[in-house]
This record gives structure tokens, C-alpha cells and sequence, in this order.
């Protein structure tokens, strides 16, 4: 299925860290690439989604 037509694309061409979130192992996900940030060096991304994940209560 292309990305345009899955449920995942919005029309601003962004989802959204909560969209993610709610996704069936969505909350695993967005750890994980906030360590690949990390790993890549692209610290200011990586705190964003974090920032974001704090704001939602979604950090264990």
C-alpha cells in the first residue's frame, strides 16, 4: 500500500508523535528512533520526539 493511502499519512505529510503512540507498538517504536537519532548524532530530533512523548505521559 503506498504511504498516501495508509492511515498513517495526513494531508500536511506529518503524523503526529501521538498518532504513532497509538499505533499497536507505537510506543516501542518511537524509543527506538529516538536511540537511532541518538546513535546518528541528531540530538535536537531525538529530544523533540522525547519532549513530546514527555508531554503525553508516554516516558517510562
Amino acid at each position: 500500500m503506498p504511504y498516501e493511502q495508509s492511515a498513517m499519512f495526513r494531508s500536511g505529510g506529518r503524523i503526529s508523535v501521538a498518532d504513532i503512540a497509538n499505533q499497536p507498538g507505537g510506543i516501542e517504536a518511537l524509543q527506538r528512533r529516538v536511540h537511532e537519532l541518538r546513535r546518528d548524532g541528531i540530538h535536537f530530533a531525538a529530544n523533540a520526539i522525547e519532549q513530546e512523548m514527555d508531554d503525553l505521559n508516554l516516558l517510562l
